[in-house]
């Protein structure tokens, strides 16, 4: 199994270019969730040249093979990951901006019930959820249970 991003895209015979390898590097070293622009903005300090839509155009290709992920946390820019994160979602507050990870478990019931009676498979890797968090309603969480 690979390793790396570097490896795993070797393992499947695609060409890694000395820029995409800094690219890969740069992912691999960002912590948890991050955005194309940070991404570029770690890699223009190994090297100037490489562009954003370089940038995005490997972030695609992660996506195509499955190993990233993306989420629209409504930030103005769309949040990655990289599937050895670890399957998680998010909760935001639409007032606050406020954010919370919650378990996959969650989702189980859910997507066991779209397959049994839909025969639909959903993909729920790194879902985001919209809504107002204790503070922005006013109300306290005993209150509403």
């Amino acid at each position: 199994m690979p390793t790396t991003l570097l490896d795993a895209l070797r393992a499947r015979g695609l060409r890694v270019t000395p820029q995409r390898a800094i690219i890969l590097e740069a992912i691999e070293q960002l912590p948890g969730h991050m955005t194309a622009e940070q991404i570029y903005t770690h890699v223009q300090q190994v090297n100037g040249y490489i562009n954003l839509a370089t940038i995005y155009r490997t972030l695609e290709l992660l996506l195509e093979l499955d190993l990233m992920t993306e989420a629209d946390m409504r930030t103005g820019a769309t949040a990655y990951a990289l599937h050895t994160h670890a399957t998680h979602h998010h909760a935001v507050c639409r007032s606050c901006g406020r954010s919370f990870e919650f378990s996959h478990e969650l989702f189980e019931p859910l997507t066991s019930a779209l397959r049994s009676h839909y025969a639909f498979v959903a993909d729920v890797d790194h879902t985001v959820i919209f809504g107002w968090c204790q503070s922005c309603t006013g109300h306290s969480q005993t209150a509403e249970s």
